[in-house]
């Protein structure tokens, strides 16, 4: 039988398990102060949708569930907001804790997410681009996701969107025999690139990429929907946190402060007249330019939010820098027991 590469690693770590390799490495690693993991997610499907090409990489609700579980179980889970506000009135945090982050506000953080966090009785906070809330963005990787769902994938394809790009993307007439992996290659390969772009770059290759992707009339609406301000407002009623994530998902690695500031403080006071709250967290869109981001720390600090997230690996404890907090994503299992050793890992490890 061949395997493939996310059944060899889920083998491994079912080896690594069984054998008790994490609990000595827990043992042998483990740490002189309480730390917070952040978890970070984005979108939950329902798990009839995990087949979907586009769908590979993002949790199910199973999976997603299985989270949940391993957190009750073995860590305090606690709102990023709560162990912050921890941190900075007692210098450190009183036990091991954990805390789960959504970014961009897609819909299945109401419809599937919500549900499962009041089942297990857990809170956790949501960053918010405003203007997909209102209505007025379409988030680039979901028109892209789309255009790609449309094509029709072949070479003279394939040629076109590598001229646009410069580049190879990875992909032959071999490959092309199977539409969907094809596609789903071609995406992460697009999103990656377009990610570390500036906004105006972004907007203009994709452009020319609906031009290669569709042969005829506009590709159908978007794949994905974000939630309602009435969601949002039912949420936070419950205590669900909610951030700022700018209003148009910026990368902030390529504009000016003052075009940073307005982003920042327009989505934070947005959030605040329809929430009634203050809003005191922040995560970076994008996330991985942790040096870029020490610039915006002093915007952060005068329009009083509390912390900011990255999108970069790590975990939080009295030394981490509360405007570069580290977050981690976990494989995609339904195994409490590999999430948890997983987790323990991440716990225990000097990422």
């Amino acid at each position: 039988m061949d395997w493939t590469r996310d059944q060899q690693k889920d083998i491994v770590k079912k080896i690594l398990y069984y054998s008790g390799y994490y609990s000595l490495y827990e043992h042998l690693h483990k740490p002189s102060e309480n730390h917070l993991l952040i978890l970070m997610f984005h979108n939950v499907v329902d798990d009839a949708q995990q087949s979907h090409w586009f769908a590979g990489g993002t949790p199910s609700r199973t999976q997603f569930e299985a989270v949940l579980i391993t957190l009750k179980s073995y860590y305090r889970v606690v709102s990023v907001e709560d162990a912050v506000r921890e941190i900075r009135d007692n210098g450190k945090l009183r036990e091991k804790s954990a805390a789960i982050t959504l970014d961009d506000g897609y819909s299945s953080a109401y419809k599937i997410v919500f549900p499962l966090l009041r089942k297990y009785d857990i809170t956790a906070t949501i960053f918010l681009p405003t203007d997909w809330i209102d209505g007025r963005l379409t988030p680039w990787w979901l028109a892209l996701t789309v255009m790609i769902d449309q094509c029709d994938l072949t070479m003279d394809t394939v040629t076109k969107v590598e001229k646009i790009m410069g580049r190879s993307v990875g992909l032959d007439a071999n490959s092309l025999r199977v539409p969907a992996t094809a596609k789903r290659v071609l995406l992460v390969n697009l999103r990656g690139d377009l990610m570390r772009k500036n906004d105006a770059t972004c907007d203009r290759i994709l452009q020319e990429l609906r031009g290669a992707l569709i042969q005829w009339g506009e590709p159908a609406t978007c794949i994905e929907e974000p939630m309602t301000w009435e969601q949002v407002s039912e949420m936070g009623a419950y205590g669900i946190r909610f951030g700022a994530h700018t209003c148009s998902h910026s990368n902030l690695s390529h504009v000016n402060l003052e075009t940073a500031e307005r982003e920042i403080v327009e989505s934070k006071s947005i959030i605040e007249r329809h929430l009634g709250t203050e809003v005191a967290g922040f995560a970076y869109p994008y996330g991985d330019d942790v040096a870029g981001y020490r610039r915006l720390k002093p915007v952060l600090e005068k329009h009083d939010f509390r912390y900011a997230c990255t999108s970069w690996p790590g975990y939080v404890n009295s030394a981490s820098s509360l405007y570069l907090l580290g977050r981690i994503s976990i494989p995609i299992t339904s195994s409490p027991a590999i999430i948890a050793r997983t987790l323990s890992l991440e716990y225990t490890s000097k990422l």
